[in-house]
């Protein structure tokens, strides 16, 4: 047996997001491709969500905590206790003051837009994920991130980090293990099939639903809908013409995506972006905010907007032509980012 690693498994008990997604897949794509020169053990907090099924990463359950807590004591007491394992961390964060190890940044929105967090415990959570940009940039053996723009950003901000970034970006192909709810008209009887513009998002100020709600009072006659939490964000006057879905399953959004006019991302700040990707590989028309890493990750496949300028008329700018979107699907797959992970994982010393 050769080299020896362990993955924080946090985020199998962490509420479903990007982040949470991109860790879930990317570990069982590394499983289908594991060899047997590297051991590799999931470690997972005793109130798991559920346990991936898995056949060459083994799955350990340790500690008795979860959340940060358990992240920071149970998982640093079993790396202070076995030396000889480097740990994965997916999702940002890693465990103080243990063996370096490889850490995952999707971007560093927290460092880049403080003004965006106003309320106590946003503020917090945003001066930990600071520091931790900073100790992973320091003491981490080796970061990865999930695109070239993400990886400018954290060397731009952090020197440290120069000469040890890789980027193992994001796949879509989990899109297409979800079952479509076919019961969804009746969940949502107001949006019709090929008539509502839909977005999965929030109305924090980085995810920018305020294009979308001033688009709608720009469209009155459109119809449009947004799934997702409600977040930080200044007070909105929601339009008649735009529903608020909140939470939504799995399957209710590829549902609404598969029946939707048009799929709308109007973020400010992207490492990555998943959801136009996933739009794009369920047959669905995107309109995409032309910041950060969106027209690196979607190329000309999409229909961009000025993140800053809602006086847009959809229709019109749908009638815009843009390349197949197999032109950007075939970049990315959950395999090929395991693969390259598998690989770095091979050769990286230590």
């Amino acid at each position: 047996m050769g080299k020896k690693y362990v993955i924080n498994g946090k985020f199998l008990a962490d509420r479903m997001q990007g982040i949470v997604r991109y860790a879930r897949e990317i570990t069982k794509a590394l499983d289908k491709c594991l060899d047997e020169d590297i051991e590799v053990t999931l470690l997972v907090p005793i109130k798991a969500n559920d346990i991936l099924d898995l056949k060459n990463i083994k799955v350990e359950t340790i500690g008795k905590h979860t959340g940060m807590i358990w992240e920071q004591t149970d998982l640093r007491k079993y790396l202070k206790k076995h030396k000889d394992v480097t740990c994965i961390n997916f999702c940002n964060i890693c465990p103080l003051f243990v063996q370096p190890g490889i850490t995952t940044i999707h971007d560093i929105m927290y460092k880049v837009n403080p003004k965006d967090y106003k309320t106590l415990r946003n503020r917090l959570s945003r001066l930990w994920h600071v520091f931790q940009y900073w100790y992973v940039a320091r003491h981490e053996k080796a970061i990865t991130t999930v695109s070239n723009f993400s990886k400018g950003e954290i060397e731009k901000y952090y020197p440290h980090a120069r000469g040890k970034i890789n980027v193992i970006p994001n796949g879509w192909q989990h899109v297409l293990e979800f079952k479509e709810s076919l019961d969804w008209q009746e969940r949502y009887p107001f949006l019709k099939p090929k008539e509502y513009f839909f977005s999965l998002s929030t109305l924090s100020r980085n995810k920018n639903g305020k294009w979308i709600i001033e688009n709608a009072k720009y469209n009155p006659d459109c119809v449009y809908a947004i799934a997702g939490k409600y977040y930080e964000t200044d007070k909105f006057e929601i339009p008649e013409n735009l529903h608020m879905l909140g939470f939504i399953s799995d399957e209710d959004a590829c549902a609404l995506i598969k029946n939707c006019r048009t799929f709308i991302h109007p973020s400010l700040y992207e490492g990555f972006g998943i959801p136009p990707l996933e739009a794009l590989a369920l047959g669905v028309d995107v309109i995409c905010s032309n910041s950060t890493a969106m027209p690196e990750v979607l190329g000309k496949s999409v229909h961009y907007i000025n993140s800053l300028d809602w006086n847009v008329n959809l229709e019109e700018l749908l009638m815009q032509p843009v390349e197949h979107r197999e032109r950007v699907l075939e970049r990315f797959s959950w395999k090929k980012s395991a693969e390259v992970l598998l690989n770095f994982m091979r050769n990286k010393n230590g």
